[in-house]
């Protein structure tokens, strides 16, 4: 059903929520325009569409943090941790009748079937002990998350996790597995950053942490409080783990790689462990929790989830200890999982147990995640297929339609004369003050545009003849020179360095207005104008956001300009079956003006165009947007000449380009609807 949005101003995030076509009409009620002079008026018109919906364009990263350490093979066996070593004396009294495989083995290659034949699914897996050991795929950049089907250095997921059983560890640190999470994510981020920053919104980051038991080992660097955390009270500081209390705290590099405190020193040092200082607790680890939830803000990305998976096999545990003692006198299992004051020996590994629970409960609370716990025989059917990795994927629908004349500006009264686009009235570059030319966008060709110096001049910029070294002089043959804007924003690659801003984002901060506008005005085009805090920087009552879409001034107090000469918008909203939604507009009160005649172009013409940006309707508000533009001429030299003679000029019904299309040599003059110069 069809939806006539009549709108006077509507701000970009109002059009993509309306063109939903919501169960009511949504209706704008238009001021009346005092028109004195009708000719000078133009409307526009044209019909533009969403693209299909396509789940490869909405990237879903799993990163699963798998416990390796030695009690692994007890809550979840069978496993080895060398030849005839602690997992092979105990395998006889703990490994169910008929499993070959444990538990976890298990559920990931189920994992990885499920995600084969979905390509926008992209794994990383992290097992981690004392230290993290080798990753799938064994990458520390480039691409760090694959889809299952690939094979990175001749090594097939399915045999990699076959094999997470093999050569277990000692300690269980989860501090290392959360930093190692967050440093893979945020570099992923970076490199997509590099490629193609418009996925970041569409993205879905998963994270999966699983254990079998609480993080190991765990140190205090104030070994004198008068209260420790328990398993009655694991909020608190913890104090050192009992078998690892010479580890926390001695420098001896022997001492310290004595991680379980038998007396054999191996290779077991914790890599970024410092002595003396906090090591698993509370606070680090919600942490790093807390930092990847931030990714979400700080990155702009669609999604990210943290889940946390226990294995506790209490049976098992017994019946490890029932094995004997260790070179401590101590059941054998006791040092897996700890000992804890003010509870008997017996109950130990309940305590580990109600531990290990809190604790990945409230990392799972802090990750928007979900806690599950898997006990005894349970484990054997272990899944991890029932958490949501459902991509972004929804329909696009409009995020932005702006008009940009690119003849004219706003002035005080009605709109006047810029004859080369760069947002330099005619009147100001004939003022001979800075030399520049009303015929010329950069009139020193170094790059920057006159009005963009113009509005850095603090900056140590100048117009007219003074070229920049920051940007590139194009009148030097000998230097191989582009001021080429890479994304079609209207911004060339040097202002862009200039102002920190992403070369492949149309518009950097995502709200809605194109880069190269919202620079032309001297505003901040990483600082977001629209929502709740919607910025009105004139304080005229009027949104910056607003005022780009009426063609008005937002750093100038114009209301009167903005009443008189803004534009109108005017759209219908039609759905399809096949996912897309199509959009008809009129945008009117468009005011023609007369550019004086240059070269071979002819006196009176006006040059316009039209931005529209889509976005998937699951992240309308955020999403950088899939950027498009029409144009159109239109002369203006009265009383003689008006063309069209009409009111309205339609756009053909291929008029739209991506953005960078407008960047080609020539392209105003061969692709425009109308009469070219």
């Amino acid at each position: 059903m069809n939806r006539m949005l009549a709108v006077r101003r509507v701000s970009a995030l109002l059009l993509g929520v309306l063109a939903l076509g919501a169960c009511t009409d949504a209706f704008i009620e238009p001021k009346i325009v005092e028109q004195t002079q009708v000719d000078d008026r133009l409307t526009l018109s044209g019909r533009v569409c969403t693209r299909h919906p396509d789940p490869s364009g909405f990237p879903v990263k799993v990163l699963i943090l798998v416990d390796k350490s030695g009690s692994m093979c007890v809550s979840d066996p069978p496993g080895s941790q060398e030849t005839m070593g602690f997992c092979e004396r105990v395998a006889p009294a703990v490994l169910p009748p008929n499993v070959t495989k444990p538990g976890r083995v298990l559920a990931l290659e189920k994992l990885v079937q499920q995600f084969a034949g979905h390509d926008n699914v992209r794994v990383r897996i992290v097992p981690f002990e004392t230290n993290i050991q080798t990753r799938w795929p064994n990458t520390t950049n480039g691409d760090l998350f694959m889809p299952v089907t690939a094979a990175p250095g001749g090594v097939d997921i399915n045999n990699y996790v076959a094999n997470l059983q093999a050569n277990l560890g000692k300690g269980t640190d989860y501090q290392g597995a959360l930093a190692a999470a967050y440093a893979d994510i945020a570099q992923d981020i970076h490199n997509v950053e590099q490629q193609d920053p418009a996925l970041l919104p569409r993205t879905r980051y998963v994270v999966v942490f699983l254990t079998d038991g609480t993080p190991y080992p765990r140190c205090s660097a104030n070994d004198s409080l008068s209260i420790y955390a328990d398993s009655n009270h694991p909020e608190l500081t913890w104090a050192d783990s009992s078998s690892a209390v010479e580890f926390c705290n001695e420098l001896d590099a022997d001492v310290r790689r004595d991680v379980f405190g038998d007396g054999s020193p191996g290779t077991d040092e914790i890599s970024s462990f410092a002595p003396g200082t906090d090591r698993n607790q509370n606070y680090q680890l919600f942490s790093y929790v807390d930092q990847l939830m931030e990714l979400k803000e700080t990155s702009n990305i669609g999604d990210i989830r943290l889940h946390t998976v226990l294995l506790f096999n209490r049976d098992a545990v017994e019946a490890c200890n029932a094995l004997g003692t260790n070179s401590a006198g101590r059941p054998l299992c006791e040092d897996l999982y700890g000992t804890y004051p003010n509870v008997p020996p017996d109950q130990y590994p309940d305590a580990a147990k109600a531990i290990a629970r809190w604790t990945l409960s409230q990392m799972a609370l802090r990750g928007n995640g979900i806690f599950q716990e898997f006990n005894g025989a349970d484990i054997q059917s272990l899944s991890l297929g029932a958490l949501d990795y459902s991509s972004l994927e929804s329909p696009w629908v409009m995020k932005t339609l702006m008009l940009q004349p690119l003849r004219s500006v706003p002035g005080e009264e009605n709109r006047v004369v810029d004859s080369d686009g760069d947002g330099v009235p005619d009147e100001r570059d004939n003022s001979f003050t800075f030399g520049t030319s009303p015929f010329t966008g950069d009139s020193d060709q170094d790059c920057f545009s006159d009005d963009f110096e113009l509005r850095h001049l603090d900056d140590g910029f100048l117009p007219g003849n003074d070229v920049d070294q920051r940007g590139c002089d194009l009148s030097d043959t000998t230097r191989d020179c582009s001021c080429q804007d890479t994304d079609g924003d209207g911004l060339p690659q040097y202002a862009e360095d200039f102002l920190g801003i992403q070369r492949k984002l149309v518009d950097t901060d995502a709200d809605g207005v194109p880069d190269g506008l919202e620079a032309r005005f001297g505003l901040e085009p990483k600082e977001r104008r629209d929502g709740a805090g919607a910025i009105d920087t004139d304080g005229d009552g009027i949104r910056d956001l607003d005022e780009f879409l009426a063609g008005s001034d937002p750093t100038r107090q114009d209301r009167a300009f903005y009443e008189k000469h803004g534009f109108q918008y005017e759209v219908v909203t039609q759905p399809h079956d096949d996912g897309t939604t199509c959009y008809e507009f009129k945008i009117s009160n468009i005011q023609l003006v007369t550019p004086p005649p240059h070269a071979s172009s002819k006196q009176g013409y006006n040059l316009f165009k039209v931005w529209f940006a889509q976005a998937p309707v699951s992240g309308v508000a955020t999403d950088f947007g899939v950027w498009e533009a029409a144009c159109a001429w239109a002369q203006y030299d009265p009383p003689q000449v008006r063309e069209p003679r009409g009111a309205e000029l339609a756009l053909p019904a291929d008029a739209f380009h991506d953005a960078d299309f407008f960047t080609q040599p020539d392209v105003y003059l061969t692709s425009c609807a109308g009469i070219a110069p």
